[in-house]
């Protein structure tokens, strides 16, 4: 065979392969020197792909279809800077144990560091970020085909394993770069005969089950029989078997259920929003835990970190399916690495269940001081009365994507309680950054196969603003919902906001871009309701209708601020007369 032919058949190889262990979504930006990876994943008819004209887009996009579908996105790109687009992308798949695929093509040895266009050092450009990070050879006779297909299995097995995350390959062609019908009876694909009839991939793996050892049960169950004042935790979870499972622990315990807006437990009926109650210093000194049993990863906010600092429990067990390290206060007393739910499950019936009369009315009491603040329908749609309304509204056959920054804080204390079945809610929390935030939620909801509604600050909203180019298809709607203050509204609500004449110049960074213009550039709809009662109405009709479009909230950030303080001045009282588990 000649060198188009060999390159034709690698590539093909190696997309074959990655379709057959479940890596079969390619996302795809444009370039000379990725000419084979790419026509080999169009020639295959089993391959889905997207092109993008932005890496930095492709790889948050990527990331989205991970969260949700479990399964890595292939991203395929040229040389040079293309690569290193990816790198926010990977750093967040990486710190959120997702997991990805690189398929970076490359010059050839002869043409690195001696001058030649668009050539950068590729090899292992993501450094410790990636789970395997591995350079395969110039396509060649020399290589064995087997080990291009063993290869290709390991990278998937890396990125699905424990802790999952991306993978990296670089793979260096020579020109020419055209493809040409290989050969496959030649004596080199020979081997691949029995691989090529079967359908299956060339090696089978299975992933360690995460069952929790029997002595870490009897353990939990003691301690939890004991305590005397436990709280149960939910931060960050990975599926929602894991947050069903905790939910119905904490209930059938009567424990009370810190629950984040990331473990998939906060939007539920029966959820009662502790976190607000952790903003009361004077509940805080009441409840003091004395066994603090966290399952999955971080919170949103700082609040309940900051009381247990302050009152220290005697016990802090962390329990996830992940190896690494987790306590930022360096408090843990107990980590066990296993699966929540199968934990959750070998605790039930572990103590009594508690008494917790009260609650049910404290927390009503909650959402009545809320509405009446922020959410009457007359009133100025604003940055508490959407979220609010949205989580309410937003059914189960409909996901919910989150962007960082205030939008996530707001949702997180202010959702409204829902009785639909479990809503799908994603948020990029691993290192919590507001880049890429439309781009994943694009991929969130086409991994789905569902739409998605995206909450997202006006700044988050800029720097993604290309990423609305994706949103054209009937297959991917999304409505975006920008909350625009016209800046970084976070930053009023941080001790430099008192402590600077200069907020506005430094920090906030006043925008006066036109959101509807940006909408209509890229032909979607756009509507500004005014009143909540027109952004109810407004987004009730939008998730009919299912379709893309872009909704803007005009705030402003002082005004914002003012509304927060207001409506933590009326739930104080209420918090102020509850013992720590809401009881008046």
């Amino acid at each position: 065979m000649n060198h188009k032919q060999i390159t034709t058949l690698w590539c093909a190889v190696i997309v074959e392969e990655l379709i057959r262990q479940g890596a079969g979504f390619f996302c795809i930006s444009p370039g000379s020197r990725s000419t084979p990876l790419t026509l080999a994943v169009a020639s295959n008819q089993k391959a889905r792909f997207r092109m993008f004209p932005d890496e930095r887009s492709a790889a948050f996009y990527a990331l989205g279809y991970a969260k949700a579908t479990g399964l890595p996105a292939v991203l395929v790109c040229t040389s040079g800077t293309a690569v290193a687009n990816y790198f926010p992308a990977v750093v967040e798949a990486s710190a959120d144990s997702q997991p990805m695929l690189v398929l970076s093509a490359d010059r050839p040895f002869e043409l690195l560091e001696c001058g030649a266009n668009q050539t950068i050092r590729q090899q292992d450009i993501f450094g410790g970020y990636t789970r395997w990070s591995f350079e395969l050879p110039e396509p060649g006779m020399a290589t064995p085909l087997a080990s291009l297909l063993s290869t290709v299995d390991q990278a998937v097995r890396k990125s699905l394993g424990s802790p999952a995350g991306p993978v990296h390959l670089n793979l260096p062609f020579r020109e020419p770069l055209e493809p040409e019908a290989p050969d496959f009876a030649h004596p080199w694909a020979a081997p691949l005969e029995a691989w090529r009839a079967s359908g299956e991939p060339w090696n089978r793996f299975s992933l360690p089950l995460h069952e929790p050892a029997a002595e870490s049960i009897v353990t939990l169950r003691e301690l939890l029989a004991q305590a005397e004042r436990p709280l149960l935790v939910a931060g960050n979870l990975g599926s929602l078997a894991d947050a069903e499972a905790v939910a119905t622990l904490a209930e059938s315990l009567g424990v009370p259920l810190l629950a984040d807006l990331t473990s998939g437990v906060r939007l539920s009926a029966n959820c009662a929003p502790w976190q607000l109650a952790f903003q009361n210093e004077a509940f805080t000194d009441k409840f003091r835990p004395d066994a603090v049993l966290h399952f999955g990863g971080p919170l949103i906010g700082k609040q309940p970190a900051l009381a247990i600092r302050k009152h220290p429990p005697l016990h802090y067990v962390v329990v996830r399916e992940h190896p690494g390290r987790f306590g930022p206060d360096h408090n843990v007393t107990l980590s066990i690495e296993a699966a929540p739910a199968s934990v959750a499950s070998a605790l039930a019936g572990c103590r009594k269940p508690a008494e917790t009369n009260g609650c049910a009315d404290l927390f009503s009491d909650v959402a009545s001081a809320i509405d009446a603040v922020a959410c009457s329908p007359d009133e100025p749609v604003n940055e508490i009365s959407a979220p609010r309304i949205v989580s309410a509204l937003t059914g189960g056959e409909h996901a919910l994507f989150v962007s960082n920054s205030m939008p996530a804080r707001d949702m997180d204390l202010y959702a409204a309680p829902v009785a639909h079945k479990p809503l799908p809610v994603a948020l990029n929390r691993g290192v919590s950054g507001i880049d890429g935030i439309i781009s994943t939620a694009a991929g969130f909801s086409a991994g789905l196969g569902k739409p998605a509604t995206l909450l997202i600050g006006d700044i988050s909203f800029l720097h993604d603003l290309n990423a609305l180019s994706l949103l054209g298809q009937p297959w991917n709607p999304l409505i975006v919902i920008v909350l625009n203050n016209h800046g970084g509204g976070i930053f009023s609500f941080l001790p430099i906001a008192s402590q600077t004449d200069r907020l506005d110049e430094c920090f906030a960074t006043p925008q006066n871009f036109s959101v509807e213009s940006a909408a209509r550039t890229f032909g979607l709809g756009y509507a500004c309701p005014a009143t909540n009662r027109d952004f109810t109405k407004l987004y009730a009709e939008a998730l009919e209708r299912k379709e893309s479009l872009v909704i803007e909230v005009k705030s402003d950030r002082q005004q914002n601020f003012l509304l927060h303080r207001a409506i933590k001045a009326k739930l104080d009282p209420i918090f102020e007369i509850a013992d720590g588990f809401g009881n008046a």
